[in-house]
């Protein structure tokens, strides 16, 4: 394999799993809506504070929707430039997916037909590992990755949200973004498993 041709294969890989993280937040979200007892924090139905979710979602993912509206939810200027800078993650992430799939769905297809998958057992052995390394830094810090992250994305602190200027952080709890880190390290670790499965059964066959 050329090196461009890897390089599209991990940028696919690895933005596939952050926009299908931010996908399964649709169906996560309501599950702490209950657990955490949301609906009392906010003073909102379940309805209105789904649709509110779906609001900052729509924002952060849909190019054409350029400002920030929550039903509900006020933004001060440093939690919407926080929201703006996760948009332009989020947008990069998603065209990023756009761009590389053709290239990387080739890849694979034209390494399935020569049966030379192989190539990925290594790789992904290595990449298998990165999961378990920072679940294991979450299980015993969670708290600690959490700022690490923000600190490695953002060059700025409007992520230290203050509930009297931004009070949808009362109702994002870091429970539920531990989940999301959670998920997405489980779908890479899937990619990477599904990659070795693959490359075994190639192996066997050559």
């Amino acid at each position: 394999m050329r090196r461009w041709e890897w390089l599209t294969l991990w940028l696919f890989v690895i933005a596939a799993v952050v926009w299908g993280t931010i996908l399964l937040t649709y169906a996560l979200y309501p599950v702490f809506i209950y657990k955490d007892g949301l609906l009392n924090a906010c003073g909102l139905s379940f309805r209105r504070l789904y649709h509110n979710y779906g609001q900052l979602l729509a924002y952060l993912q849909l190019p054409w929707i350029t400002h920030l509206h929550m039903q509900d939810f006020a933004s001060s200027p440093s939690g919407a430039q926080h929201f703006r800078d996760v948009r332009h993650l989020f947008l990069l992430a998603i065209g990023v997916v756009w761009v590389t799939a053709f290239p990387a769905i080739r890849t694979w297809r034209r390494l399935r037909q020569k049966k030379e998958r192989w190539r990925f057992v290594r790789p992904f052995w290595i990449g298998a590992v990165i999961p378990v390394i920072l679940g294991g830094l979450m299980a015993i810090n969670f708290d600690a990755v959490f700022i690490r992250f923000h600190q490695l994305l953002f060059r700025n602190d409007d992520w230290l949200f203050d509930p009297a200027l931004d009070p949808i952080i009362n109702v994002l709890p870091e429970d539920f973004f531990m989940v999301c880190f959670a998920a997405a390290l489980l779908l890479f670790e899937v990619v990477m498993a599904y990659g070795i499965w693959r490359g075994r059964q190639d192996a066997r066959l050559t």
